[in-house]
């Protein structure tokens, strides 16, 4: 049962449809899959929800936090 569901989830995030967090700055460089992200603590910007496809089209990777 927890294959079953780890390849669901695998699939949710590779398709670019999961929800994700960035924070709203020209400095970002990650995008993060929990609102309270440590890697977003120090965002001085808005945090706003987006997919990972628009993340990744503005050049984010994943946070290390949660990579």
């Amino acid at each position: 049962m927890k294959f079953i569901l780890a390849i669901a989830l695998a699939y949710c995030f590779s398709s670019g449809d999961g929800v994700v967090y960035i924070c709203d700055s020209p400095g970002s460089v990650a995008f993060h899959y929990k609102r309270d992200c440590r890697g977003l603590n120090n965002c001085k910007h808005e945090v706003k929800k987006t997919t990972v496809a628009e993340a990744e089209k503005l050049g984010l990777k994943i946070c290390g936090w949660e990579d």
